[in-house]
């Protein structure tokens, strides 16, 4: 019976990570008709889940210097608090950042997915570990944004470097000899009847596979050895950089949406920093 009401317990706090997850384990491992079809919606959804958490932050910092240098009563507060510009461009952000996660969770491979499945709850027990140090010195109206704000970066470079572990462990196509036409030719997957996101597949895979034919043939016909290794190097860690920061911050933003609803806007007795510390202690 206690298992039973702390497993309900665990669901009503973090159901919506798991939820988030469970859709884009579903929506990758579709099928190519599905994955079509189901594109757009997704990519809308995880979208505003990332732009969720990035104007979270962006206003937070916008809050903390305008406290520093404008008064109360100062009317330039409503004018650069920001508006519609800023929500457009991390509306633009968050796009492109649920792009390039959607598309590579398409071509992952099923092997790197426990290191996604990992991240949650060590998402989870990073944020919870670091709001009960934060608890006794940040206000408690901002405490858990500033909370994830925080976490995020940590958590989106180990997950980087965990993906790039995996990426050069795996096993990957014989390039050496090859033109890159033929290399192309050869290993670039089909994406029949997928319209759109059949083309971003391509794209992406078009991108791997001429930097794995370049790293692999620098030094057998170009001689370009150090040159080469290390911007391939520099594209891997960008790409897997990228979708790491876009995951992490779809988990923060779906956090950040979760809690907008309960968090308190104005304190007035101590009953807030309570119910923090109770939601910490979890």
């Amino acid at each position: 019976m206690a298992r039973r009401v702390r497993g309900r317990r665990l669901l009503h706090r973090h159901g919506h990570l798991f939820l988030a997850v469970l859709v884009l384990l579903a929506w990758s491992l579709a099928s190519n008709d599905w994955a079509g079809v189901l594109f757009l919606p997704v990519w809308v959804l995880a979208t505003q889940l990332i732009v969720a958490g990035s104007l979270e932050a962006a206003r937070l910092r916008r809050r903390a210097w305008l406290g520093q240098y404008l008064r109360d009563d100062s009317p330039w507060r409503r004018w650069l608090q920001g508006g519609a510009l800023m929500v457009l461009r991390h509306q633009l952000v968050g796009a492109l950042l649920a792009l390039v996660l959607l598309v590579d969770l398409r071509l992952l491979p099923l092997s790197e997915w426990p290191l996604l499945l990992a991240a949650l709850p060590l998402l989870v027990v990073a944020r919870n570990g670091l709001r009960r140090r934060l608890s006794r010195h940040v206000v408690a109206e901002h405490l858990p944004a500033v909370t994830r704000r925080l976490v995020t970066l940590p958590a989106a470079v180990l997950l980087a470097l965990a993906l790039v572990l995996a990426a050069l462990w795996l096993p990957q196509p014989w390039l050496i000899g090859l033109g890159w036409e033929e290399a192309i030719a050869r290993h670039l997957p089909g994406g029949e009847g997928r319209a759109l996101l059949g083309f971003f597949e391509r794209l992406a895979a078009s991108a791997e596979l001429t930097r794995q034919w370049a790293m692999q043939n620098a030094v057998e016909r170009f001689h370009l050895a150090t040159p080469v290794a290390m911007l391939g190097w520099l594209v891997l860690l960008l790409t897997q950089g990228a979708v790491a920061w876009a995951y992490v911050r779809l988990l923060v933003g779906a956090e950040a949406l979760r809690r907008e609803g309960r968090s308190p806007h104005t304190v007035t007795t101590g009953e807030p920093a309570a119910a923090n510390d109770r939601e910490t202690r979890a």
